[in-house]
């Protein structure tokens, strides 16, 4: 999730620098613009702005959520790591022979 997370933040970040970059064509009566060579109208920067912020607000609640579950794992994993060694220490105590006998 936290890989896919900042996937979707690079892809919106690239469709607002995409947005940001287009160059209107000069004239006022035409309100049509250029990007990558293609023209475009303002209802389509408005759209591409909007799905680029969906993305960005998807990719970051993503990556918050997936930076949560490998935490938790992480924590899970030491925990355990201390509930194993806590056993094969009372196990060594238990099984080592007494001194007189």
């Amino acid at each position: 999730m936290l890989l896919l997370g900042l996937v979707l933040i690079v892809v919106a970040a690239a469709l607002i620098v995409l947005g940001l970059f287009t160059t209107d064509n000069g004239d006022i009566n035409d309100p049509t613009a250029t990007m990558l060579g293609l023209p475009v109208g303002s209802t389509t920067i408005f759209v591409i702005g909007l799905v680029a912020g969906v993305l960005l607000l998807f990719g970051l609640s993503l990556t918050r959520w997936g930076s949560k579950l490998q935490m938790r794992s992480m924590k899970e994993r030491r925990e355990m790591r201390k509930i194993v060694q806590n056993a094969q220490s009372t196990q060594n105590t238990d099984t080592q022979p007494l001194d007189g006998n």
